[in-house]
Protein backbone atom coordinates (compact mmCIF):
# COMPACT_ATOMS: atom_id res chain seq x y z
CA UNK A 1 0.00 0.00 0.00
CA UNK A 2 1.31 3.33 -0.93
CA UNK A 3 0.16 5.85 1.34
CA UNK A 4 2.30 9.21 0.94
CA UNK A 5 0.54 9.31 -2.87
CA UNK A 6 -3.06 10.12 -2.56
CA UNK A 7 -2.76 10.01 -6.54
CA UNK A 8 -1.70 6.17 -5.65
CA UNK A 9 -4.55 6.19 -3.72
CA UNK A 10 -6.53 6.87 -6.63
CA UNK A 11 -5.64 4.77 -8.96
CA UNK A 12 -6.04 1.74 -6.74
CA UNK A 13 -9.39 2.75 -6.22
CA UNK A 14 -10.08 2.70 -9.79
CA UNK A 15 -8.52 -0.30 -10.41
CA UNK A 16 -11.24 -1.67 -7.73
CA UNK A 17 -13.97 0.27 -9.43
CA UNK A 18 -13.20 -0.92 -12.79
CA UNK A 19 -13.24 -4.54 -11.43
CA UNK A 20 -16.90 -3.82 -10.21
CA UNK A 21 -16.21 -2.62 -6.61
CA UNK A 22 -18.84 -0.33 -5.54
CA UNK A 23 -17.21 0.66 -2.05
CA UNK A 24 -14.27 1.57 -4.16
CA UNK A 25 -16.24 4.56 -5.90
CA UNK A 26 -17.58 5.41 -2.63
CA UNK A 27 -14.45 6.05 -1.42
CA UNK A 28 -13.65 8.27 -4.21
CA UNK A 29 -16.34 10.31 -4.07
CA UNK A 30 -15.75 11.00 0.36
CA UNK A 31 -12.03 11.66 -1.08
CA UNK A 32 -12.89 14.59 -3.94
CA UNK A 33 -16.46 15.81 -2.73
CA UNK A 34 -15.68 18.61 -0.22
CA UNK A 35 -12.71 20.62 -2.50
CA UNK A 36 -15.13 19.69 -5.81
CA UNK A 37 -18.43 21.25 -4.04
CA UNK A 38 -16.36 24.32 -2.56
CA UNK A 39 -15.37 25.04 -6.18
CA UNK A 40 -18.45 24.69 -7.63
CA UNK A 41 -19.95 26.79 -4.92
CA UNK A 42 -17.94 29.49 -5.92
CA UNK A 43 -18.69 29.14 -9.76
CA UNK A 44 -22.42 28.74 -9.65
CA UNK A 45 -22.65 30.78 -5.99
CA UNK A 46 -25.74 28.35 -5.41
CA UNK A 47 -26.24 25.62 -2.66
CA UNK A 48 -28.48 23.47 -4.29
CA UNK A 49 -26.71 23.60 -7.81
CA UNK A 50 -23.50 23.42 -7.02
CA UNK A 51 -24.78 20.31 -4.94
CA UNK A 52 -27.10 19.09 -7.81
CA UNK A 53 -23.52 19.83 -10.29
CA UNK A 54 -21.02 17.27 -7.72
CA UNK A 55 -23.79 14.91 -7.63
CA UNK A 56 -23.76 14.68 -12.05
CA UNK A 57 -19.69 15.35 -12.14
CA UNK A 58 -19.51 11.75 -9.92
CA UNK A 59 -22.93 10.18 -12.05
CA UNK A 60 -21.07 10.83 -14.88
CA UNK A 61 -17.49 10.02 -13.79
CA UNK A 62 -18.97 6.36 -12.57
CA UNK A 63 -20.75 5.79 -15.98
CA UNK A 64 -17.26 7.03 -18.08
CA UNK A 65 -14.38 5.22 -15.87
CA UNK A 66 -13.72 2.50 -18.10
CA UNK A 67 -13.12 5.12 -20.46
CA UNK A 68 -10.97 6.86 -18.21
CA UNK A 69 -7.31 6.83 -20.12
CA UNK A 70 -5.53 7.95 -17.15
CA UNK A 71 -3.11 10.34 -19.14
CA UNK A 72 -4.45 12.98 -16.10
CA UNK A 73 -4.99 12.30 -12.20
CA UNK A 74 -8.58 11.53 -11.69
CA UNK A 75 -9.02 14.86 -9.92
CA UNK A 76 -7.97 16.49 -12.82
CA UNK A 77 -10.54 14.61 -14.95
CA UNK A 78 -13.03 15.12 -12.24
CA UNK A 79 -12.52 19.11 -12.08
CA UNK A 80 -12.58 19.13 -16.11
CA UNK A 81 -16.21 16.76 -15.94
CA UNK A 82 -17.71 19.46 -12.89
CA UNK A 83 -16.43 22.74 -14.85
CA UNK A 84 -18.07 21.51 -18.08
CA UNK A 85 -21.56 20.74 -16.01
CA UNK A 86 -21.09 24.35 -14.40
CA UNK A 87 -20.71 26.21 -17.65
CA UNK A 88 -23.69 24.69 -19.12
CA UNK A 89 -25.47 25.39 -16.14
CA UNK A 90 -24.30 29.64 -17.10
CA UNK A 91 -25.30 29.35 -20.23
CA UNK A 92 -28.53 27.63 -19.82
CA UNK A 93 -29.05 30.63 -17.11
CA UNK A 94 -26.96 32.79 -18.39
CA UNK A 95 -27.33 34.57 -14.76
CA UNK A 96 -24.50 35.53 -12.30
CA UNK A 97 -25.85 35.07 -8.53
CA UNK A 98 -23.98 37.17 -5.59
CA UNK A 99 -20.93 34.72 -3.92
CA UNK A 100 -20.59 35.72 -0.45
CA UNK A 101 -16.87 35.26 -0.85
CA UNK A 102 -15.95 36.59 2.90
CA UNK A 103 -18.25 33.61 4.14
CA UNK A 104 -16.65 30.92 1.28
CA UNK A 105 -12.76 31.67 0.77
CA UNK A 106 -12.02 33.09 4.49
CA UNK A 107 -13.97 30.49 6.53
CA UNK A 108 -12.34 27.98 4.17
CA UNK A 109 -8.71 29.67 5.01
CA UNK A 110 -7.95 33.20 6.44
CA UNK A 111 -5.10 33.78 4.70
CA UNK A 112 -6.80 33.35 0.92
CA UNK A 113 -6.97 36.79 -0.74
CA UNK A 114 -7.59 38.38 2.49
CA UNK A 115 -5.73 41.29 2.08
CA UNK A 116 -8.70 42.06 -1.15
CA UNK A 117 -11.73 40.66 0.63
CA UNK A 118 -11.43 43.49 3.80
CA UNK A 119 -14.85 45.88 4.21
CA UNK A 120 -16.25 46.95 0.92
CA UNK A 121 -13.76 45.70 -1.62
CA UNK A 122 -15.61 42.28 -1.43
CA UNK A 123 -18.49 43.86 -3.71
CA UNK A 124 -16.46 45.19 -6.20
CA UNK A 125 -13.90 41.92 -6.08
CA UNK A 126 -17.11 39.82 -6.81
CA UNK A 127 -18.28 42.68 -9.67
CA UNK A 128 -14.36 42.29 -11.11
CA UNK A 129 -14.29 38.37 -10.69
CA UNK A 130 -17.20 37.96 -12.90
CA UNK A 131 -16.29 40.82 -14.97
CA UNK A 132 -13.76 38.23 -16.76
CA UNK A 133 -13.44 36.79 -19.87
CA UNK A 134 -14.64 32.79 -18.77
CA UNK A 135 -11.03 31.19 -19.16
CA UNK A 136 -9.44 33.84 -17.17
CA UNK A 137 -12.03 33.89 -14.52
CA UNK A 138 -11.31 30.09 -13.82
CA UNK A 139 -7.95 29.93 -14.18
CA UNK A 140 -7.94 33.27 -11.49
CA UNK A 141 -10.15 31.15 -9.01
CA UNK A 142 -8.28 27.66 -9.68
CA UNK A 143 -4.64 29.85 -8.73
CA UNK A 144 -5.78 31.64 -6.08
CA UNK A 145 -8.87 30.08 -4.99
CA UNK A 146 -8.21 26.33 -5.35
CA UNK A 147 -4.06 27.05 -5.15
CA UNK A 148 -3.26 24.84 -7.85
CA UNK A 149 -0.42 24.81 -9.86
CA UNK A 150 0.15 26.07 -13.94
CA UNK A 151 0.45 22.91 -14.53
CA UNK A 152 -2.87 21.55 -12.80
CA UNK A 153 -4.58 24.63 -14.19
CA UNK A 154 -3.75 23.65 -17.59
CA UNK A 155 -4.62 20.19 -17.40
CA UNK A 156 -8.18 21.20 -15.85
CA UNK A 157 -8.89 23.57 -18.14
CA UNK A 158 -7.17 21.05 -21.27
CA UNK A 159 -4.32 24.45 -22.85
CA UNK A 160 -1.06 24.60 -22.53
CA UNK A 161 0.83 25.61 -18.87
CA UNK A 162 1.61 28.71 -20.98
CA UNK A 163 -1.84 30.03 -21.85
CA UNK A 164 -2.68 29.37 -18.15
CA UNK A 165 -0.15 31.72 -17.42
CA UNK A 166 -1.10 34.23 -19.87
CA UNK A 167 -4.92 33.36 -18.82
CA UNK A 168 -3.85 34.32 -15.27
CA UNK A 169 -1.20 37.20 -15.80
CA UNK A 170 -4.40 39.43 -18.14
CA UNK A 171 -6.83 37.95 -15.35
CA UNK A 172 -5.16 39.24 -12.62
CA UNK A 173 -4.11 42.56 -13.92
CA UNK A 174 -7.73 43.52 -14.82
CA UNK A 175 -8.37 42.78 -11.08
CA UNK A 176 -5.77 45.17 -10.11
CA UNK A 177 -6.81 47.81 -12.75
CA UNK A 178 -10.28 47.82 -10.75
CA UNK A 179 -8.42 48.29 -7.58
CA UNK A 180 -5.79 50.68 -8.06
CA UNK A 181 -8.38 53.75 -8.93
CA UNK A 182 -6.31 56.86 -10.06
CA UNK A 183 -5.30 58.81 -6.81
CA UNK A 184 -4.35 61.77 -8.25
CA UNK A 185 -1.75 64.26 -6.52
CA UNK A 186 -0.98 60.87 -3.93
CA UNK A 187 2.07 59.67 -6.68
CA UNK A 188 5.58 59.98 -5.78
CA UNK A 189 7.81 61.01 -9.00
CA UNK A 190 8.55 58.23 -10.98
CA UNK A 191 5.39 55.72 -9.89
CA UNK A 192 3.68 55.89 -12.96
CA UNK A 193 6.50 53.87 -14.63
CA UNK A 194 6.04 51.08 -11.86
CA UNK A 195 2.84 49.90 -13.58
CA UNK A 196 4.18 49.26 -16.79
CA UNK A 197 6.47 46.01 -15.33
Amino acid sequence: MTNGHPMDDDLELLDRCVAGDRDAFNELVLKHQKPLYSMLYRMVSDADDAADILQKTFVKAFTGIKGFERRSSFRTWLYQIAINLAKNLYRDRSRAGRVPLDDVIIRRDPKTLESLIRKETRDRLYKALTSLPEKQRLTVMLRIQEQKTFEEIAGIMKCSVGTSKANYHHGVQKLKAVFEEPKTGNQRPGEENDVQK
